[in-house]
């Protein structure tokens, strides 16, 4: 069928010119594509809060509850210690931060969501305590 290769040659050519007419600048207007490179934004230090650990949690990132302690970290309804508790969220578990962080005047709190096959919370986790040290840590990528 040489009829139809040709036909699909030129087929081609003129995908190639119509390709290349869209991409052309006519006199007085803006080409139609930007070779600019996107401006990196300065990255965003987490800001820390006097008297406790520095911040390891990323905002709109994964975290855990670090396996350094057994024991389940509470998820409460407000910032604070006297906030009430909604549930746990076992060592190891894996959650979304979703805002933070919060200064109080011992533990840096973060807003978050987790998910598991028998509860879904979301409420706020203190990320530790210079005494204890870290409850919660950044969840390794990849994971």
């Amino acid at each position: 069928m040489p009829g139809a290769k040709r036909g699909y040659a030129l087929l081609g050519v003129l995908c190639a010119l119509a390709l290349a007419l869209l991409l052309t600048t006519l006199p007085g207007q803006k080409s139609v594509v930007n070779a600019q490179q996107p401006t990196p934004l300065p990255a965003t230090a987490t800001p820390v809060c006097v008297g406790t650990l520095p911040s390891r949690v990323v905002l709109h990132e994964r975290a855990r509850v670090a396996y350094s302690d057994p024991s389940p970290l509470n998820v409460r309804a407000s910032v604070g210690t006297s906030g009430d508790i909604l549930g746990e969220i076992p060592a190891g578990g894996v959650f979304f931060v979703l805002d933070g962080p919060i200064c109080t005047t011992r533990y840096t709190w973060y807003l978050v969501e987790y998910h598991s096959s028998s509860s879904q919370l979301e409420g706020w986790v203190a990320e530790g305590d210079s005494t204890n040290g870290y409850f919660v840590e950044p969840f390794p990528l990849g994971r």
